[in-house]
């Protein structure tokens, strides 16, 4: 082995000290590095260039764009990412029972998109003088006064009517199968004008398709016959005879008999 000399060893010793001393600057310059960097990339993000110039908003049938737009009080003219107020957006939206869900998304440079899902009015209740609009979950979406063109139920003793909940009725078991009798007459196209709610502990209901065309029978029973589409047939030969005047019975073995009006 070879032998340093003194003035060779002070030489490997300082080098090392020196090489320690920048082992010890480069994490902090690094540090300068990165700031540097996010100070610039905020700077950028900051600029009117991506100011909110456009507003889209998108899933909503009810309401319409410009609708939603004033309902969530989403500005234009300011930043995208700092002050397009997300959650606030959110908060307004959902206080209405229409919207389920909402999100809001961005498309860069400058334009904010509003993603909405809404709840499907399905069917009318009838209370007192005005019309209660329910979803297919029997959540209240809305009262009014003017009919809303869509299945009136009646018959119905409501116990509690709140915006946004569920609408709470005596008939509590036959009014949920009645919505799903309603579901399946969406999904079934055939379209009931209205459906009454008949005293008495079977449960029955008449589902009027015309004014003088009734379907009377359990909800459950209506709906199977409606998803096996021998509903639909049995009222398509009705008219095409011309003979749809009158009662379409569907019985707890799901038979369907028709009695004319004489």
């Amino acid at each position: 082995m070879g032998s340093y000399s003194e003035e060779a060893i002070k030489v490997l010793e300082n080098t090392n000290v020196v090489k320690k001393e920048i082992k010890r600057k480069h994490p902090f310059r690094n540090f300068l590095i990165v700031v540097c960097i996010l100070g610039i990339i905020i700077y950028i993000m900051s600029t009117p260039f991506f100011d909110i110039k456009t507003i889209r908003v998108k899933g909503n049938h009810y309401y319409s764009e410009k609708q939603v737009i004033t309902l969530s009080d989403a500005k234009t003219g300011v930043n995208i990412f700092w002050a397009a107020g997300d959650s606030k957006i959110r908060n307004r939206l959902e206080k209405d029972p229409y919207f389920e869900d909402v999100s809001i998304r961005r498309r860069l440079p400058s334009t904010l998109l509003i993603k909405v899902e809404e709840r499907k009015q399905i069917a009318a209740v009838e209370y007192g003088d005005q019309y209660v609009v329910i979803d297919p979950s029997g959540v209240v979406l809305r009262t009014g006064k003017i009919d809303p063109k869509l299945t009136l139920i009646s018959g119905l003793k409501i116990r509690e009517m709140k915006k946004g909940e569920k609408l709470k009725v005596k008939q509590s078991k036959s009014f949920a199968k009645t919505l799903k009798m309603l579901e399946a007459m969406e999904k079934g196209d055939i379209f009931f004008k209205k459906t009454t709610f008949e005293e008495g502990k079977d449960a029955n209901i008449r589902a009027y398709i015309l004014d003088n065309l009734v379907v009377r029978g359990k909800p459950e029973y209506v709906m199977k016959r409606l998803k096996s589409g021998d509903l639909q047939k049995v009222v398509n030969n009705l008219v095409q005879k011309g003979n749809a005047m009158g009662t379409i019975y569907i019985d707890e073995n799901n038979f369907i008999t028709f009695s004319p009006d004489i």
